[in-house]
């Protein structure tokens, strides 16, 4: 019994619990600043930390879930700015991981994850622990996370799981497939970011295409049906579990700019774009050029990221400092080169998947043998060409107007996760079957690598050719002048000669280590580690231009991430309900949003008839807009920093209008507010109110509404009046969720001047309550109870199952 005891422990904990052990210390290793207490600045956490200001705060005083805010964009759902919803059993787990600080508990899971796809591929453990490194280290996934986006960077680290699960199932381990799809699902829709969830849908469909084709071929159209079976029943759970997330989501989509528009017309009058998503400008405004996509084996052959560091060594530096250029400015322009010439507006770093990954994955591709490589290759030729986005328009435009949901995400070139993905799995299997191979598969490697060898000396050759120009020129050479720009384009030149030699010198070290172990040169043992040691340092050499360290800050910096201002407390002394707005950010940037009820703020999908009536506002200038909104400061940059400015037409909380004017469209709406008078009129599209509905009231000059009392989710006022009245709020209507009462009688809600709120009133003293009480949230959480009862009725019964097949036999 100990023998059989030692035996299992030596079996769990070596190799898989010492490789486990040893991603969290190269995680740890390769953020070593976190070992001194510093963390990572990223910028997005930093606007979302501005966006989530309030939310945070009310929960931590009342101890309460509130699912409405007022410090972003007037007023919005907290669904997408940090929302906790109740029966939420997936966080906990998730919450193992954190046991390692951000950002090195997500590049463990990229790590552990791939790591353990490989494994249910039936790779050996030094194989996979090629194809986690391959993972993790390719520079889109470090990157992301160096900027912040962590809620993308969770989704992909999850998204190997999902397939380590549905690929159980397709190996007829029902139990374990069952348990893992389902929980890794449910964990990938969490990490909510629903654009990585779809790209990685649309792979798991080309995976169940090249599956239905094989069970056709083979005559196994019933078994594929059980498992295909089993796989819908994990997804479904998976949507049970996050039910509540998934419903608030898609009633706001509806209402953010992810939403179709209602306006025919755009804010200068010219006919506005219809469509049920965003716009086709803003969803191919990054698309990767097809020349471009080599930077996936030679990462600068476009010029890099925006801003290349050069460093000192480089021909810039030693021309700035020729021209009589400081040492400190030269240095500081070498780090900074505008070498990008591709076509995107701006890239942070380029998406390098790797020479090391690509050449094997082109080995898997020939020597493999099975259907996964078509799934694979399918998966990796497909995203390919949809990062190309409006660089190949037949496709794209097809999915636009063809495929469900696709309209509703931008960044076409983001796709390039799943090369990142199916390349490297690709590359672990190939080198898996060349340790299988014999010698007699060294002409097809040598064909291979010839012909690899010979596309990277195909594009150097087209040097001359190339103009390395790019759409931002004109302005670049405008601003640095046309010798400065010519030592530019220099610059441009020389990187491109240095990427594609290093691939090339990659190539022929790899080549030659694959044929030295084939011909018996070197020995397995050797040739893995040299593999895994040449992954690292490919990767890791090209990352390490992008992973900006500086960035790692002590905590106390990370928490005063927005630094108050003499006008933020100037502002602060007003106690009354008020809105600030502050015109050098627009709607763009959370700083505001930190300190005050603003309208501005920092989202992906931000409230589309706020940001149309935002758009409208500037185009015309219209100050009776800011008026109704209740914006009672600005803050404008002045010569000694922010200052405050008081607007004296704020028309406060709530107010009675002397007349309801119906119009006929919401164009129609935002027509009328430049003639408005907002202090006593209010617009109402006809088909909103009935007929009988009163226009007009009667004025009364003795008349009063006050909020007595506000919190996040609530407000309640007292009124008076000798006669009905109509009361305008300047609060953002919300379609769902929102109740008012009148002495306890529940009243329905008006959309006036196309954002606000408004009600009939009747005369008389009044007692009025506000309050949001989403139906989502109820229901969602009706749905996550039952899901995870059924959960366990299914993981029971497949176990009786199992047991009652076992004792048969």
């Amino acid at each position: 019994m100990k023998k059989l005891n030692k035996s299992f422990f030596k079996t769990l904990f070596f190799p898989h619990g010492l490789i486990v052990i040893g991603f969290a210390l190269i995680a740890l290793a390769f953020y070593y600043p976190l070992l001194s207490g510093d963390q990572l600045l990223q910028s997005d956490i930093i606007q979302y930390k501005g966006m989530s200001k309030e939310l945070n705060d009310t929960r931590e005083a009342t101890g309460e879930e509130t699912y409405w805010v007022d410090n972003a964009f007037g007023g919005m759902p907290t669904y997408q700015i940090g929302a906790k919803y109740p029966a939420d059993f997936l966080t906990p787990i998730h919450q193992i991981i954190r046991i390692l600080p951000r950002p090195a508990h997500l590049l463990f899971l990229y790590f552990f994850s791939f790591y353990l796809l490989l494994i249910i591929l039936k790779v050996r453990w030094y194989t996979a622990l090629f194809g986690a490194f391959a993972y993790g280290f390719s520079t889109y996934l470090l990157i992301i996370l160096q900027v912040g986006h962590n809620t993308k960077a969770m989704a992909l680290a999850y998204m190997p799981l999902v397939f380590s699960g549905v690929l159980l199932l397709f190996q007829d381990k029902k139990i374990a497939g069952i348990a893992l799809t389902t929980i890794a699902l449910s964990l990938q829709i969490r990490a909510n970011h629903y654009q990585m969830t779809y790209y990685m849908l649309l792979l798991l469909a080309v995976f169940i295409m090249v599956e239905i084709y094989n069970a056709f071929k083979e005559k196994k159209l019933q078994l594929f049906s059980t498992r295909f079976l089993l796989l819908i029943s994990a997804a479904i759970l998976a949507l049970g579990f996050n039910a509540t997330p998934i419903l608030a989501t898609a009633e706001y989509s509806a209402f953010s700019t992810r939403g179709a528009t209602e306006l025919q017309r755009n804010a200068d009058g010219s006919p506005k774009e219809q469509s049920s998503g965003l716009d086709y400008d803003y969803i191919t405004e990054y698309s990767y050029g097809i020349f471009e996509s080599i930077g996936l084996v030679a990462p600068r052959v476009q010029g890099g990221g925006s801003r290349e560091n050069l460093g000192k060594e480089s021909a810039i530096y030693g021309f700035l400092t020729q021209q009589g250029v400081p040492q400190n400015q030269a240095l500081e322009f070498s780090k900074n080169v505008p070498t990008y010439w591709g076509m995107q507006p701006i890239l942070e770093a380029p998406a390098y998947i790797g020479i090391s990954v690509v050449f094997f994955a082109l080995i898997g591709l020939f020597i493999v043998r099975g259907k996964l490589k078509y799934w694979l290759l399918i998966g990796s030729l497909f995203a390919l060409f949809l990062s190309w986005g409006k660089n190949f328009p037949a496709l794209t435009n097809f999915f636009i107007d063809y495929f469900p949901l696709y309209n509703k995400f931008r960044a076409v070139s983001s796709i390039q996760v799943i090369l990142a993905f199916c390349l490297p799995v690709l590359a672990a299997l190939g080198i898996h079957s060349l340790f299988q191979s014999k010698k007699e598969v060294v002409p097809l490697i040598l064909r291979i690598g010839g012909g690899l060898l010979g596309f990277l000396l195909l594009v150097l050759f087209l040097k001359g050719m190339l103009s390395f120009s790019g759409v931002s020129d004109p302005y670049l050479k405008e601003g640095y002048g046309a010798v400065l720009f010519a030592e530019i384009i220099a610059a441009r030149k020389v990187i491109f000669t240095q990427d594609l030699v290093r691939a090339i010198v990659f190539c022929l070290i790899l080549l030659g280590i694959v044929v030295g172990y084939l011909y018996q040169k070197i020995n397995k043992r050797l040739t893995i580690t040299a593999l895994i040691l040449i992954v690292l340092v490919d990767l890791i050499g090209i990352s390490n231009r992008y992973i900006d360290r500086s960035r790692f800050v002590s905590g106390r910096q990370i928490q005063q991430a927005f630094q108050m201002t003499p006008a933020d407390q100037a502002i602060l002394q007003d106690t009354t309900r008020y809105r600030v707005y502050e015109p050098r950010l627009g709607l763009t940037g959370a700083r505001t949003s930190y300190f005050h009820k603003a309208l501005g703020g920092y989202h992906g999908a931000k409230p589309r008839r706020f940001e149309e009536l935002f758009t409208y506002y500037t185009t015309h200038q219209i100050s009776g807009i800011l008026d109704m909104l209740n914006v009672k400061y600005l803050l404008y940059e002045g010569e000694e920093g922010l200052q405050p400015m008081r607007n004296p037409n704020a028309l406060g909380n709530a107010w009675f209008v002397d007349s309801l004017v119906m119009v006929k469209d919401t164009d129609a709406v935002l027509e009328g507010l430049k003639t408005l008078d907002v202090k006593k009129e209010a617009l109402l599209i006809a088909s909103k109110t009935n007929n009988d509905f009163p226009r007009n009231f009667t004025p009364d000059s003795t008349a009063t509404i006050d909020l007595i009392a506000s919190s996040p989710g609530k407000l309640n006022y007292t009124s008076n009046s000798l006669h009905d009245q109509l009361v305008v709020f300047s609060e953002i209507f919300y379609p769902k969720g929102w109740v008012l009462t009148i002495d306890g009688v529940v009243t329905p809600i008006l959309n006036v001047n196309y954002v606000l709120r408004a009600a009939y009133l009747p005369k008389g003293s009044h007692e009025l309550e506000m309050s949001f009480q989403p139906p989502v949230v109820r229901l969602g959480t009706q749905i996550r109870w039952a899901s995870l009862l059924l959960f366990i009725l299914m993981m029971v019964g497949l176990i009786y199952q199992n047991k009652l097949k076992a004792s048969k036999e």
